[in-house]
């Protein structure tokens, strides 16, 4: 079996980033194989669960983190999973705190049910244990060479672009993915957005008001709240968000509104291309394969 530790921690976060790191949003995973150094990471889960997965498919060991935001977020994860065919595999999962939000009761269940149809060679699962804000609960990551692995919640300081390097994107992503037709439950972020990905992004999160009859619930309007309005009101856990959270948003506001004209003027051109839905293609097809 492929040598993985666990070690979790309530120690101060730290700015290293370990060779070969990389980011993961919610709403998206990444796998990749481990022939050299390689480090997943990511943050801020509440209700949310970050998953990690090590396997051995075709004689390869691969690593994947999912960050994963509701029941069809995860069962689309572990489908990915088990489209690898793998020989081995080992999970480790850590969030869906507070234990009494309803949405973290949910996603822990189907968590623990997807994991049991698994049936994995080994399982640590760190659930439903208190505050995210606290001892680390909301971070979660692997660092992995081909010796072996370390799984850890030692919390990484990170700017607002490490989290988001298309500089609003994809945090534009992990809001509006749920207004597309069928909703995008996980995306693959070993694939980068296309132009027309961003463009009907963009055209969703222009054109989206939580409240029809209420103005001042567009997404947009996010960059004239303060932090505490936009945790309020975007926020299924207002009380547990991250200090960055906020900034976050806003960040994806913006890039909205930056790309306003952009809409505009692709949207003939790219009428008859798809756009975004390209990605629900690429998850299924990268369900069928290995990685």
């Amino acid at each position: 079996m492929y040598p993985v530790a666990v070690k979790r921690t309530d120690a101060a976060p730290t700015p290293e980033k370990p060779a070969g790191f990389h980011y993961v949003d919610q709403g998206n995973y990444l796998s990749l194989p481990v022939d050299g150094p390689v480090s997943l990471y990511s943050d801020s889960a509440t209700s949310c669960i970050i998953t990690i997965v090590c396997a051995q498919v075709g004689g390869q060991t691969q690593v994947c983190l999912g960050h994963l935001d509701s029941p069809g977020c995860i069962r689309a994860f572990f489908d990915v999973v088990k489209g690898w065919g793998a020989e081995e595999i080992q999970v480790f999962a850590q969030g869906a705190n507070p234990p009494d939000n309803e949405t973290a009761q949910q996603n822990a269940a189907e968590l623990e049910a997807q994991v049991k149809a698994l049936n994995p060679a080994s399982a640590q699962l760190f659930l439903m244990e208190g505050d995210p804000r606290k001892d680390n609960l909301g971070d979660f990551g692997v660092v992995a060479m081909p010796e072996g692995a370390v799984v850890t919640n030692l919390q990484r300081i990170l700017a607002l672009t490490d989290r988001d390097p298309t500089c609003g994107g994809q945090t534009v992503y992990c809001i509006m993915r749920r207004q597309e037709t069928p909703p995008i439950e996980l995306r693959d972020a070993g694939q980068p957005f296309t132009h027309a990905e961003l463009v009907q992004l963009s055209e969703i999160a222009l054109a989206f008001q939580k409240d029809e009859s209420d103005p001042s619930s567009r997404f947009t309007a996010i960059v004239t709240l303060d932090n505490e309005q936009v945790r309020e009101s975007w926020s299924t856990t207002p009380e547990y968000e991250a200090p960055w959270f906020s900034d976050q948003l806003k960040l994806g506001a913006v890039f909205a509104l930056s790309m306003a004209p952009v809409v505009a003027l692709s949207a003939q051109t790219l009428a008859a291309q798809g756009g975004f839905s390209r990605l629900a293609a690429a998850l299924k097809a990268s369900g069928s394969e290995q990685p």
